[in-house]
């Protein structure tokens, strides 16, 4: 007696277990998206192009050969890397429906560039970045558009490391590093004080970039941001 009991009640749990898994496995099909599980790579003929507004306008739209590729772009903010085939392209920022910037641009074949407009109606700061090439390290990049006069190091927030060294204005600093967590510090030549300081959580295969702009107030600000790429769709 005791055992077909205990037969009935493990073949009852047996056959609930089942039920349970089958209608997971039906929940967890019907909640896959439908449509291609791979976006198209972009065309080999192609470069990649990002943009940041520095100036001191509030929001703008980025437009390439006249199609919008970004609604909206707050000071300061940068957009993704776009993906362009090779030639001109002309990129404008468009605010309130006029033009606050413009350049005519040549992208080459694997080109990786950013562009930062740091007044209206003036070109913007040109910068090819690098890419990183070992996939256990992650690529640090450093932008110095905040000191016109003298030039910045790069420190570890303890002052023990020196990561860029005497960084000029309109320059590009960038290495590959380990993928670590660490606060950056922006100082004078030769000085440990502080200006600006920024905060990275790096992952092995990251892209990191840290931008150093001017604030109305003379001072400093750097901003952080992980490298992405535009979602690429082959329209």
């Amino acid at each position: 007696m005791t055992l077909h009991f205990k037969w009935s009640l493990f073949a009852c749990t047996r056959r609930m277990a089942v039920v349970w898994l089958g209608c997971l496995l039906l929940v967890s099909a019907q909640a896959q998206p439908t449509g291609l599980l791979y976006d198209p790579e972009p065309p080999v003929d192609s470069g990649y192009v990002r943009v940041m507004m520095a100036a001191d306008i509030p929001k703008v739209s980025v437009v390439v050969d006249g199609e919008i590729r970004v609604p909206s772009l707050g000071k300061n903010q940068i957009s993704d890397y776009m993906v362009m085939g090779v030639g001109k392209h002309r990129i404008e920022m468009l605010s309130v429906g006029r033009t606050a910037a413009s350049i005519e641009l040549d992208v080459v074949r694997a080109s990786v560039m950013t562009l930062v407009f740091t007044s209206a109606g003036a070109a913007p700061q040109v910068f090819v970045d690098k890419i990183s090439t070992n996939k256990l390290k992650a690529m640090l990049s450093v932008y110095q558009l905040a000191s016109k006069d003298e030039p910045l190091d790069i420190l570890t927030s303890d002052g023990t490391t020196k990561v860029f060294s005497s960084l000029a204005y309109g320059k590009l600093g960038a290495m590959q590093v380990n993928p670590i967590s660490v606060t950056l510090i922006a100082t004078k030549l030769g000085d440990k004080t502080s200006l600006a300081n920024a905060s990275l959580v790096m992952t092995q295969g990251g892209a990191y970039s840290v931008f150093l702009l001017p604030t109305k107030s003379d001072k400093i600000v750097a901003v952080v941001v992980q490298n992405k790429i535009e979602r690429y769709t082959g329209k």
